[in-house]
């Protein structure tokens, strides 16, 4: 009987020496066995490798190390005597076996050993080859992030009041981390790849599943990690195994995706094979670990070394080719025939430009245009895919569609959603850097909105060259802005803005089914541009930096004091003659950013009042009261609108906005709703407005309320007609939002809760004004810094964007067959 010594038990790992001679006792044990069954000597079955191995070590530690490189040294001599030696003690043996001298010797040394063949000592040109080799996988520049952190420990240890300041700009910088870092995308050859799919896909496999096989591997990187970790055993209890949980997962993941077609990701004898879906699932998890192998997706070499972590693959040697090309692809005059386009750009004059679509940056993008050879019209790109935003940058619509988006959600100014894409996209490669600026973005903007906005108006905008920018969002107001009105509102009804009509109340079934009633809320918000100083003009200023006055009174007035009445020139550089320079400078101190009160005029926020200033900033006008007009002393400073009205459906929907130059008066009101419902079939059968009762005794003054009296009733809302004076006579009767006395029937309703249990609630939604005022709020920052063109076309966009969203909200609501409703009472969800 073969015995075993008891040092070569013990499972410890030990030193090379004492692994080499475990290596060697396991060979004779073998020799030993493999006679015996020879001879017949043995009795039953012969023991698997496994068992015979642990015997003398783990399982996965002979799989790493002892069988990837005892099995080699039959032709390296010398390194087998040098194991055989017990412990030598001579460096200069140790050198000349290994290469060079080390403190100890072990596996990973062996394996290093073996594969520079024979020596550790390597050549100085190898050595800089490997180090390319393994800094060619990375892109974070790990060099950079040590001197970092070294300079930030040395300045750190200094602790000088200088050196902590530095130390504090120092983290303030943005720098490259571990998730910037990528590695290159496999760099395999196509003879490798295509004998990899021919070998285990169906040989009717489509272009589009090899590739989601593909990309699917290359977007995985960190479940390749932990599949080649659990591959690569280190640790007692750890066993090796090419189809771990992580690549199963993986297959799974794959199934879902072809679901029956699952089959053409094996030949048909491999399916064949696969009577169960476990047996499905395993096999196309093996064949994922070999396309893993070949495209060197991880982080072990050959030899099984460990060397780096996989990293996200970066697709930039992959990136597409982009040409920027006219949409359309024959003539389109009505005056010639439908010809092909010719190119028609020479090569010479063809630009090079970048090309942003949503979040990938294309550079050298070539721009072509096309021609008819017959009528000779050219067509250029800049029509519906590409927009033009800058000298050298395009965009595509889905770059300018998140624009408006990020502007609409978020409230945000041009410059901040430059911020917001130049730190997430613009810097996020090195390779493919770009940088944007807030006109590009403006520039985005108003092409995209305009766009957008004629073509829901279903009207063709056409515009003059070379305009400038603020001269197009005046034209485009002028003749798609349709006075305030919202096109994408025109004819809505929907449950929340109609109800069926009922002569008597509710509890008295005497409805008509064919008749509806229908409101509309107004509300104004106090907010608006700036525009001419002189009395009764709202005029665009002539110059918006710095002017007060349009063109007009400009040339009339401009050389003249400022003071009402007064007609003596002005002293330059003052707005004032000589007699008046005290009411200037005290203006100037006052208004100047330069001093104290400037600078806490800035960081004043809307409707907040600081210890500084007095305990009221003038008379907020009462929305229940006659507005009252105050004669300007000087026209130091344009004039402002005074507010923006809003007309909107009890559910959101926007219908129409204006602005009112000095107050929101009842005449203001009036003749606002005139001008939007200027015939008795278009009026709405209730106008809910704050101060109805104000607006009402005006309309019967003035003689207005023999027209509206034929079709329409003034309420006042839920919120403030709680706050109306209690001997309100005609408030009570004539505005009251939810009689209960059989009065206005139509005005409430009933309504049940969850335990069935009947109850009386409105039947309209009387704050939608007031939510859309206190989401339209958000824009105050931005659209106080704007000029009236600039202000006028960024609300009706921002307002034509929100009636888009409300009525998408309200279809899919519909679709899921839900009776929920969009805004309510007490909701502020807009």
């Amino acid at each position: 009987m073969f015995e075993i010594d008891i040092q070569f038990r013990i499972r410890a790992p030990g030193t090379l020496f004492s692994a080499y001679a475990k290596y060697k006792a396991y060979q004779l044990m073998i020799n030993d066995l493999n006679a015996r069954i020879a001879c017949g000597d043995w009795v039953g079955r012969r023991p698997v490798k496994r068992a015979s191995v642990e015997i003398f070590i783990s399982h996965s530690m002979w799989q790493k190390y002892y069988e990837k490189t005892f099995p080699y040294l039959s032709q390296h001599g010398n390194m087998v005597a040098w194991l055989e030696i017990e412990e030598p003690e001579d460096a200069k043996v140790n050198t000349k076996v290994w290469g060079v001298t080390q403190m100890e010797y072990g596996f990973l040394d062996l394996i290093k050993w073996l594969a520079n063949g024979g020596t550790l000592k390597m050549a100085k040109g190898k050595a800089k080859e490997i180090d390319e080799t393994r800094s060619h996988k990375k892109s974070g520049g790990g060099s950079s992030i040590f001197w970092f952190y070294l300079l930030s420990i040395c300045l750190w240890t200094m602790r000088t009041p200088v050196a902590l300041c530095i130390l504090t700009l120092i983290f303030m910088v943005p720098g490259v981390n571990a998730a910037s870092m990528q590695d290159s995308f496999p760099d395999v050859t196509f003879k490798a790849f295509n004998q990899f799919v021919n070998a285990n896909f169906d040989t009717k496999v489509s272009l589009a599943t090899v590739l989601m096989v593909l990309f699917t591997m290359t977007d995985n990187t960190d479940l390749l990690n932990l599949h080649a970790r659990q591959k690569h055993p280190t640790c007692d209890g750890e066993y090796a195994s090419n189809t771990t949980g992580w690549m199963k997962s993986l297959a799974r993941g794959i199934k879902a995706r072809l679901q029956s077609d699952i089959k053409i990701l094996f030949t048909k004898s491999q399916f064949a094979q696969c009577a169960k879906e476990d047996d499905t699932i395993t096999s196309l998890a093996l064949k994922l670990d070999i396309l893993a192998e070949v495209l060197d997706l991880s982080p072990y070499d050959s030899q099984g070394v460990f060397q780096t972590k996989l990293h996200p693959v970066s697709y930039d040697a992959i990136q597409s080719v982009k040409t920027i090309c006219p949409a359309s692809v024959e003539c389109e005059d009505i005056k010639c025939e439908p010809c092909g386009l010719l190119q028609a750009t020479k090569i010479r004059d063809v630009p090079k430009v970048k090309l942003i679509t949503g979040t990938s940056v294309y550079h050298n993008v070539a721009v072509l245009s096309g021609k008819c050879f017959k009528c000779k019209s050219i067509y250029y790109a800049d029509h519906e895919h590409y927009l033009k935003i800058g000298r050298e940058i395009w965009v595509d619509r889905v770059f300018s569609n998140a624009v408006i988006g990020g502007m609409y959600s978020f409230h945000a100014l041009a410059a901040a959603y430059t911020d917001f894409w130049n730190d997430a996209y613009g810097n996020a490669n090195s390779t493919n850097e770009i940088k944007i600026t807030r006109r590009h973005i403006w520039q985005a903007f108003i092409q995209e909105s305009t766009r957008s906005v004629a073509f829901e108006s279903k009207l063709h905008l056409e515009l003059d060259d070379n305009i400038p920018i603020n001269e197009v969002t005046t034209q485009a107001f002028s003749i798609l802005g349709e006075s305030g009105y919202i096109q994408p509102a025109d004819g809505h009804a929907c449950s929340e803005c109609t109800q069926p009509f009922s002569a008597t109340p509710e509890y008295i079934p005497q409805q008509d089914p064919a008749a509806v009633v229908g409101m509309v809320v107004l509300d104004g918000i106090v907010m608006g541009p700036t525009h001419c100083a002189y009395d009764d003009c709202t005029n665009d200023l002539g110059n918006a930096r710095g002017g007060v006055f349009c063109l007009h009174h400009e040339i009339i007035y401009g050389a003249t004091c400022r003071i009402r009445g007064c007609t003596a020139q002005k002293v330059p550089p003052t707005e004032a003659c000589q007699a008046h320079q005290k009411e200037w400078f005290k203006h100037s101190q006052n208004h100047s950013r330069q001093n104290l009160a400037g600078v806490r005029r800035m960081l004043q926020r809307p409707g907040e009042n600081m210890p500084w200033e007095p305990a009221t900033r003038g008379n907020a006008q009462p929305h229940d009261e006659e507005s009252t007009e105050h004669e300007r002393k000087y026209y130091f400073s344009p004039a402002k609108f005074y507010c923006v009205e809003t007309i909107c459906a009890p559910c959101g929907v926007v219908i129409a906005w204006t602005k009112f130059d000095k107050s929101e008066s009842p005449t203001n009101i009036l003749n606002f709703l005139e001008d939007i419902y200027p015939t008795e079939e278009s009026r709405p059968d209730y106008i809910c407005i704050d101060k109805a009762c104000l607006l009402l005794r005006s309309s019967i003054a003035n003689g207005s309320w023999d027209m509206w009296s034929k079709t329409s009733r003034f309420i006042v809302d839920s919120y403030h007609y709680i706050n109306h004076r209690t001997t309100d006579y005609i408030c009570r009767k004539w505005c009251n939002p939810a009689p209960l006395n059989g009065s206005a029937p139509n005005l409430v309703v009933i309504a049940y809760d969850k335990q069935g249990n009947p109850y009386y609630k409105r039947a309209y939604n009387t704050q939608a004004c007031e939510q859309l005022n206190s989401w339209l709020g958000g824009f105050e920052s931005i659209l106080k810094r704007m000029t009236p063109g600039n202000f006028n076309w960024f609300l009706h966009v921002m307002l034509f964007y929100h009636t888009k969203y409300v009525l998408a909200k309200q279809k899919a609501k519909r679709d899921k067959g839900t009776n929920e409703t969009i805004n309510s009472d007490d909701s502020d969800d807009m």
